[in-house]
């Protein structure tokens, strides 16, 4: 059963990224102006809350299951990063496109060079 839903997950982002192949702009036309194809206010700001690509459209979503205790952990630490950032830079601090990255950045950092001995002592502190 799990290889049918593995399956339909491959498929579905197959999907998507031909529809996303498909959707690319093209090169501008000859008609166009020089002033309106290299016009930076004309074009979408890559990472602005105004842009019209999703995370889904950016980004390769992941799933995880994690103990009750870390996933609530994870969102009360988003909901007050999010709170501090946007209040600092009044700019918008989401989820999937921003906190998950940064978890997992800082995260893998932290792993790094560990021998098996220390990644032992690290699932032991998991449970504590």
């Amino acid at each position: 059963m799990s290889d049918d839903r593995a399956n339909r997950l491959r498929q579905k982002r197959q999907a998507a990224k031909e529809r996303a192949e498909r959707s690319e702009p093209s090169e501008p036309d000859e008609t166009s102006k020089p002033d309106e194809r290299n016009d930076p206010s004309q074009q979408s700001e890559e990472g602005s809350g105004d842009s019209e690509t999703t995370v889904k459209d950016e980004q390769v979503g992941t799933y995880m299951y994690l103990p009750e205790r870390q996933a609530k952990d994870l969102s009360r630490r988003f909901n007050v990063l999010k709170a501090e950032y946007e209040f600092e830079y009044d700019d918008e601090f989401e989820k999937n496109r921003h906190f998950y990255p940064l978890v997992v950045k800082y995260g893998l950092d932290d792993l790094d060079g560990l021998e098996a001995s220390e990644i032992r002592e690290r699932l032991d502190d998991l449970d504590r």
